[in-house]
């Protein structure tokens, strides 16, 4: 081989090989701007997820024990004619202090994380939220309603108001089922964001 052409055949895989590290270089750079790119918008979704679902899942433990037993004490027995009533008849200062309170903050703090998760999105989870705030409203409708008659009258130990909690065990359990199902779709969202 004469010295020329080993020159020039040197000279050319050098720069080919410079083409192909520079593009391969490039090409990284991009993969790398992408994954970040998806990071930064899949983070914060995350976050929103995790912030609402665990709203949801300290208010449903901090209802538990009233919907399956205390509500129970405060329930009328039977009616005149003989039949189960299904009103529960609450007194604000039957209940423990803060109680109240407390149902009410956890089901606003439900509300406004649900927010910003339609906020962040996809809008395929609008429904599941919606569903979940739904049941968290009604879950502590009475105590609202508790605490309205306590200001209209202004003496929080005295108010009393009459519900009817017969459906509060079904619905609980439907909280935990669209928690549940809230989460299945949110993690959907979040994969199909990585497949993309």
């Amino acid at each position: 081989m004469d010295a020329g052409i080993a020159a020039v055949l040197g000279a050319g895989v050098g720069t080919l090989g410079m083409i192909v590290t520079g593009w391969t270089a490039r090409s990284a750079t991009k993969l790398q701007m992408r994954n970040e790119s998806l990071r930064e918008r899949r983070e914060p979704r995350r976050a929103s997820y995790e912030a609402f679902s665990s709203a949801v899942t300290t208010l449903h433990d901090h209802l538990q024990p009233w919907v399956h037993f205390g509500r129970l004490l405060n329930r009328s027995k039977t009616s005149d004619d003989g039949i189960t009533n299904a009103v529960a008849f609450l007194k604000h200062s039957e209940f423990k202090d803060g109680y109240v309170d407390q149902a009410l903050a956890l089901a606003d703090e439900v509300s406004r994380y649900g927010r910003h998760v339609v906020l962040d999105g996809p809008a395929e989870l609008e429904p599941f939220v919606a569903k979940v705030a739904e049941l968290s409203s009604d879950l502590v409708a009475p105590f609202r309603i508790l605490l309205s008659f306590a200001r209209l009258s202004d003496e929080v130990g005295d108010s009393s108001v009459a519900y009817d909690t017969s459906q509060f065990p079904k619905k609980l359990k439907q909280l935990d089922h669209g928690v549940r199902e809230f989460l299945q779709h949110a993690s959907s969202a979040l994969d199909r964001d990585v497949a993309r």
